[in-house]
C-alpha cells in the first residue's frame, strides 16, 4: 500500500464512519435502538479501520481490528486505553444487538453508544490530523 493509497483508504473509511454515525442517529430517532447500537459500532469500526489504513494495515476480522488497534495505537500511546476498551466493548454490544435474542438495548443505551462513537471519531480525526466528526 503506497502512501497515497494509505491516505485515500483512511479518508474513505473515515467517511464511511461518518455515514454509519448518521445512520445510527436516524435509527435512534425512529425508535430503533438495536439498529442504532449496531450502526454506532460500525462507525467506530470504520474509524478504527481508518487508523489502520493510515499506517498501511488492513484487519481481516472484527477481533483482529481491535487487536491491531491495541498493538499499533494504544500501546504506543497514540490512542488512549479508554478508546481501545471502547472499541472492544462496542464490538461486544454490536454482537449482542445483532445476534443475542435476550439482549436489551434501550433508547438511552443506544444514545450513549452514539456519544461514544462520536468521541472515538474525534480521536481518530485528531490522530489523522483531520477535522470534525460532526455532532
Amino acid at each position: 500500500m503506497t502512501g497515497a493509497n494509505r491516505e485515500i483508504n483512511a479518508r474513505e473509511q473515515l467517511e464511511r464512519a461518518r455515514v454509519c454515525l448518521a445512520e445510527s442517529r436516524a435509527l435512534l430517532a425512529t425508535g430503533m435502538p438495536y439498529g442504532a447500537a449496531s450502526r454506532a459500532y460500525y462507525s467506530v469500526f470504520h474509524g478504527a479501520s481508518a487508523l489502520l489504513f493510515s499506517v498501511g494495515i488492513e484487519a481481516r476480522t472484527h477481533h483482529g481490528l481491535a487487536a491491531l488497534i491495541g498493538s499499533h495505537f494504544v500501546r504506543p500511546g497514540r490512542l488512549s486505553p479508554e478508546m481501545g476498551r471502547l472499541l472492544s466493548r462496542m464490538q461486544r454490544d454490536r454482537e449482542d444487538a445483532d445476534y443475542v435474542m435476550g439482549a436489551v438495548f434501550t433508547q438511552a443505551e443506544a444514545s450513549a453508544m452514539i456519544d461514544d462513537a462520536e468521541r472515538f471519531l474525534r480521536e481518530v480525526e485528531r490522530i489523522l490530523g483531520l477535522g470534525g466528526a460532526g455532532g
